[in-house]
């Protein structure tokens, strides 16, 4: 989770070093100088560690984390401006460092401890905690305001579509009932986390599931809940980045992903869905596809919250 710090953090960056003069051969003070350089350069590689605009952006988190030796922070700029923030090592004395991330970009700390971050909301100074090892995106609000949320994932070569939020069983037993899931159609749930409405889908109904996500520890969690379930020959889940998936064959196809994401699979949708397949998506709605919303629903669930349903026909 996103740790909010109280306390507004300065944002002014730089360096102060005190020396004392010392009375030595020239060239023994010029490779002292050098040393000191090289010290404090190499400190701050090891408290700070290079960011997405210092990096080969086709280098994955994982081999770059493998290579510092580190777990590693990631920042991805998912909306439609640049933005500057200001960030140090949380346990650090020192002044934290101004950054711009350009739209789409990614910026990545190698760290073995949490980062302090601060950015401009309107004339506001928000400042937060970040874990280590932990991605996170900048995206707008409710509000159309910046904000910082957990991403899902620090990767180049995929875009970061929602961060894992299980969705209520609640709400996944209305999804079903509202697309109408039975043992003669394909459902893909994209984005499928915990694989929590797979494994409904193939024990109550019967149905053919297949569930996509890009998380690893996500789909060694489904796997585990199908076998537990003993549902594990009736469902698949695939390691894959949905935006690259086939789905053509899907008779169902639900969603818990973010409004801009669901704008973005739009396209893909058009392209790959036969008529008359249903989407049901949790929460958000597809933007564009107005005219193919069927049905509407609100429901409170068992964690307090009151959740939207929304259901499509291609």
């Amino acid at each position: 989770m996103i740790n909010h710090i109280g306390n507004r953090v300065s944002i002014c960056a730089g360096v102060s070093l005190d020396t004392k003069r010392m009375s030595m051969p020239k060239k023994a003070t010029f490779a002292l100088v050098i040393a000191v350089i090289g010290l404090v350069v190499a400190a701050w590689f090891i408290l700070v560690g290079p960011t997405a605009n210092e990096m080969n952006s086709n280098i994955i988190p994982e081999a770059s984390a493998q290579v510092q030796g580190k777990m590693e922070i990631t920042i991805r700029n998912v909306t439609h401006g640049t933005v500057h923030y200001w960030i140090k090592p949380s346990d650090s004395g020192s002044e934290p460092m101004e950054m711009t991330i350009q739209v789409g970009s990614i910026d990545r700390f190698p760290s073995d401890g949490d980062i302090d971050i601060s950015f401009q909301q309107d004339e506001e100074t928000i400042s937060y905690r970040l874990d280590a090892g932990m991605p996170y995106s900048f995206r707008y609000n409710e509000n159309d305001e910046l904000e910082l949320y957990e991403g899902s994932h620090g990767r180049t070569d995929a875009p970061d579509l929602a961060p894992f939020v299980p969705t209520p069983m609640a709400v996944v037993e209305k999804m079903l009932e509202m697309a109408e899931v039975d043992e003669n159609g394909i459902l893909y749930d994209l984005g499928c986390g915990d694989g929590r409405i797979v494994i409904l889908a193939a024990t109550k109904y019967g149905a053919r599931v297949i569930g996509i996500d890009i998380d690893p520890q996500r789909i060694k969690e489904a796997n585990a809940a199908a076998k537990k379930a003993g549902v594990e020959k009736m469902v698949e889940f695939r390691l894959a980045d949905v935006t690259k998936v086939d789905f053509s064959t899907a008779t169902v196809v639900t969603l818990y992903l973010l409004e801009e994401s669901n704008e973005l699979l739009r396209p893909i949708f058009d392209k790959l869905l036969k008529p008359g397949t249903t989407v049901v998506s949790h929460n958000y709605p597809i933007p564009g596809w107005e005219s193919k919303e069927i049905s509407f629903t609100s429901l409170m669930a068992e964690d307090g919250e009151e959740h939207d349903v929304y259901l499509y026909r291609r």
